[in-house]
Parts: structure tokens; sequence; C-alpha cells
């Protein structure tokens, strides 16, 4: 049986974007799921939330770390 692993770390992503020629950069805040798999990274979910995280927010969050605990126990193939 391989051995699984997932580490959660809170992120703040960066994107630029053209706003009518001219590049503007914007940054919001997430949390990176990253599994692992014998030692190597076999997965990777960003999940976002606001400023102001909303209950919809806390519950994506949720249901992302439900699904990597699962996968991490072996109960899911991927996650």
């Amino acid at each position: 049986m391989s051995e699984r692993a997932v580490h959660v770390a809170v992120q703040l992503r960066q994107v630029t974007v053209d706003a009518g020629g001219r590049e503007i950069s914007l940054s919001y805040p997430g949390i990176l799921l990253t599994g692992f798999e014998d030692g190597q990274q076999a997965w990777e979910r960003w999940v976002p939330f606001g400023e102001h995280p909303t209950e919809e927010d806390d519950e994506r969050l949720i249901q992302a770390l439900h699904r990597a605990l699962l996968w991490q126990q072996q109960e899911l193939p991927d996650c």
C-alpha cells in the first residue's frame, strides 16, 4: 500500500490582467491542498476564499478537506 499525505497551506495568488491596455496585478487569498503519494506530488487543489469569507467559502473548503482526507486514508483513488 502506498503512503499518502496531504499538505495544507494558506496562499496568496497573483494574477495579471489587461485593463484597457494597462496591466493590473491582482491578488487573492486561498487554501492550497497538495496530495503526496510515496513522497511524490500526486495532485494540487487551490480553494479560493474572499477577503471576508462567506458560509459558501467555508462549505467549499470543508468539502475539499473532506475529499483530501478520504484520499489520504486510501478511501478515494484520486482527489
